[in-house]
């Protein structure tokens, strides 16, 4: 009717309403008519939570080490006016602070450093960039490190690395094994040592098993003496 606007601010929005160009009051969520002869115009600005990307920055270390490294930070718009008025674009504003921030931080770190701490580098960019952010209305509540991706070649240098590492540890705890059976077999060659009677009955029991099998049983003579000379060599072996 005579050319009236009407203007929905949803709940997730807020409204900036401007007469003949200036900005006039904050306009919470509710349905708006404006009239031609009123000259007024409302901007609506949503204030829900979003993410923004920095994706892909080719980026050199301290020591001269390529890395690409993607980001994500979340954020919303806590002053719409501010985020309106002070910068032309709070997005690529947003995505330009954060850009130089993480070149600053990981040209200032070496590939060890980045890639030994990564939530210290999430921690820093959030620290650095949100003061920067506020002052035109984004509030940052959270940054974070999503990927780094090294050159081919440093890859394969870590990869080396690791499979070093883990054949080390492989063998490392095959040595214990063997150690710790060592022992036992000197702790065992020592008992038997210190009391035949214990391997006499082993002898014994050895015997009776035999003899409750089915076929022919080969018994040798002066088997005890073999076995006690087996066990006195073990035993002087070990000492």
């Amino acid at each position: 009717m005579f050319g009236r606007t009407i203007v929905q601010i949803w709940e997730f929005e807020r409204g900036l309403l401007y007469h003949k160009g200036r900005f006039k009051e904050l306009l919470d969520p509710g349905r708006y008519v404006l009239w031609p002869w009123q000259f007024r115009h409302i901007d609506r600005v949503d204030v829900r939570e979003t993410s923004q990307t920095v994706t892909g920055q080719e980026i050199l270390t301290k020591d001269k080490i390529g890395v690409r490294v993607t980001l994500v930070a979340q954020y919303k718009v806590a002053d719409p006016v501010a985020a309106t008025h002070a910068v032309e674009s709070f997005v690529d504003q947003l995505y330009q602070d954060l850009q130089l921030t993480l070149r600053e931080l990981i040209t200032g770190r070496t590939i060890e450093e980045l890639l030994e701490d990564r939530d210290a580098l999430s921690a820093q960019l959030l620290d650095d960039v949100a003061p920067r952010a506020l002052a035109y209305g984004i509030a940052v509540s959270r940054v974070g490190v999503k990927d780094i991706v090294l050159p081919s070649i440093v890859r394969h240098v870590f990869l080396q690395e690791v499979e070093a590492d883990r054949r080390g540890r492989a063998e490392l705890i095959a040595a214990r094994h063997e150690t710790a059976a060592a022992r036992a077999r000197a702790n065992t060659a020592k008992l038997l040592h210190d009391n035949p009677n214990i391997l006499r009955l082993q002898e014994l029991e050895t015997l009776a098993a035999l003899a409750g099998k089915a076929g022919n049983v080969l018994i040798l003579p002066g088997l005890r003496g073999l076995l006690e000379s087996a066990l006195h060599t073990d035993h002087h072996a070990a000492e």
